[in-house]
C-alpha cells in the first residue's frame, strides 16, 4: 500500500494470530514508563509495553480499543508493529 497521506499501517499481532491491521491516525499505547502516542512520521521507535488498553483512532475518525497484556510496539517508516500475548 502506498503511503496515505492522513495516516500510517499498523499491525496488532498475538502468537495465535493477527488481530488487526490497519490504517490509522494515531496510536495510544500504555509504554512501560507511561502512556505515549505515536503519529504518521513518528521517529523509529521500539518500546516495551505494559498490560492495559491500546486506542487506535482510525482515518475515518472513528476509534478502536483493545486491552493487551505485556508486549513491544515498533515503529519505523510510517509502520507500527504491536506484539503482545493477548488482546481483548
Amino acid at each position: 500500500m502506498a503511503n496515505s497521506e492522513k495516516g500510517f499501517q499498523i499491525e496488532i499481532v498475538t502468537p495465535q494470530k493477527q488481530y488487526f491491521s490497519g490504517e490509522v491516525v494515531s496510536v495510544t499505547a500504555p509504554g512501560e514508563f507511561g502512556q505515549f502516542q505515536v503519529l504518521k512520521n513518528h521517529a523509529p521507535l521500539l518500546s516495551s509495553l505494559l498490560p492495559g488498553k491500546v486506542k487506535l483512532a482510525l482515518a475515518d475518525r472513528s476509534e478502536q480499543s483493545f486491552s493487551i497484556s505485556d508486549g513491544f510496539l515498533e515503529v519505523s517508516s510510517n509502520k507500527a508493529i504491536l506484539l503482545t500475548e493477548n488482546v481483548s
